[in-house]
């Protein structure tokens, strides 16, 4: 009991609440995105290509709602970026809901889907800012890491929750993704306090400020840069992967939400025991170790033929992610100056949003010309990995050993 309070009293009260409000957001999240495409797909009839499109046209707002979130929260607070975020967001899954039961409706489905993608968007940098300031910076890997768990205990609890009341209809589990999200900015608002002074008086991001942003953070950049391929691959979890295994290796829907559980599930269990271990190793090297662990888990799907053999599958793709993301998170808080944390978090989201954009369309091309031929479905979906990989490798020869090491302090 003393070693679980001192674990408890490590982190700021903020942390644990964030904590709670991952759990809460993912589970309602969670509940409805897994089984978007197979709504889209095989209930509406929609082409992956197409589906792909509008996953592209959605994350590419969602691109744009991260560089207004990290200028909000640098410019107002974190705190009130978050808690508009999450009720805008119920109000449009509120939306979402009705479209369903009432008209069935693509485009209006898919406009609203557009939205919510924006308005999420805005959330992610405040909360990344949010941890930097509240964290000192040897701890910050494993704060991120604590988040991804509560998101992936979401992750856990979501997917199962919406295979088995599926049957209820997709309007009734969007109405239940608006009540999530409707409690986590009620929980934001009561229990979580502001972490930064708020700047007025700094200029809003301009042509000429990204400009000096490649001409002194070039890292910065590059580390940007090579991880929208990565998260190209990461997209196609909440695409191909389950209209793959549902249509092609012929698993049902309630077993397409056992395979997201899974990967939560080892989140939760692996995340925190795997960030103590990888704080010995650069960042750029973690991260590349684990865009080369995604392709193997990624290309694996080609060889399966049951559900078994997916969840084998599942559980590589998992450790590539819980290799990464805490990783490229704690990488992007220490090249980021502390005055413009929430730039850096937003314009890091900027590019990785873009490779989530593209990830369903590229995906879903893939998917539509070779969903017949697995091997280049997959083996093309590994190619982007490797070459992320491939980039984080070559950076590690530009970057400083200090600023890729957990513990380094961000630029003043």
């Amino acid at each position: 009991m003393g070693k679980r309070a001192s674990y408890l009293q490590q982190f700021d009260r903020r942390i644990w609440v964030l904590f709670v409000g991952r759990i809460i957001s993912a589970t309602g999240f969670s509940i409805v995105i897994p089984f978007l495409s197979i709504y889209f797909n095989q209930d509406l009839g929609i082409s992956m290509t197409t589906i792909g499109m509008v996953f592209l046209v959605s994350a590419g707002v969602g691109a744009i709602g991260q560089i207004v979130g990290g200028e909000v929260a640098d410019r107002f607070g974190r705190r009130k970026i978050m808690i508009l975020a999450m009720a805008t967001r119920a109000l449009v899954f509120l939306g979402i809901s009705l479209v369903i039961a009432y008209t069935n409706d693509f485009l209006s489905i898919a406009a609203l889907i557009v939205c919510s993608s924006f308005v999420g968007s805005l959330f992610e940098p405040a909360t990344n800012a949010m941890v930097a300031d509240v964290v000192e910076p040897s701890k910050r890997l494993e704060a991120y890491g604590l988040l991804r768990i509560g998101q992936n205990i979401g992750w856990t609890l979501g997917p199962l929750l919406g295979g088995l009341l599926a049957i209820m209809g997709y309007s009734t589990l969007y109405l239940l993704t608006a009540l999530s999200s409707a409690a986590v900015a009620f929980i934001i608002f009561m229990f979580v306090s502001e972490s930064s002074q708020r700047n007025l008086e700094r200029k809003r991001l301009s042509f000429r400020d990204l400009k000096d942003l490649r001409e002194h953070a070039t890292p910065f950049l590059l580390f940007s840069f090579f991880s929208i391929f990565l998260w190209l691959v990461m997209a196609q979890m909440s695409s191909v992967y389950s209209v793959y295994s549902e249509s092609v290796v012929g698993v049902t829907v309630t077993e397409v939400g056992y395979l997201y559980a899974i990967n939560g599930i080892i989140v939760v269990l692996a995340q925190l025991p795997l960030a103590r271990f990888i704080v010995r190793f650069r960042m750029t090297t973690v991260t590349a170790v684990g865009s080369l662990v995604y392709a193997v888990g990624y290309f694996s799907v080609a060889f399966a033929s049951d559900f078994w053999m997916l969840a084998g599958s599942m559980v590589v793709i998992t450790l590539g992610e819980i290799i990464t993301s805490p990783s490229s998170m704690n990488l992007v808080a220490n090249l980021s100056p502390e005055n413009e944390r929430g730039r850096y978090m937003g314009i890091f989201g900027l590019f990785t949003s873009t490779g989530w954009s593209l990830g369903p369309f590229v995906g879903g091309v893939l998917f539509d010309a070779f969903k017949l031929q697995p091997f280049l479905l997959w083996g093309g979906v590994a190619l982007f990995a490797i070459f992320s990989a491939i980039g984080y490798f070559a950076l590690k020869a530009i970057l400083s050993e200090k600023a890729d090491r957990v513990g380094a302090r961000s630029r003043g």
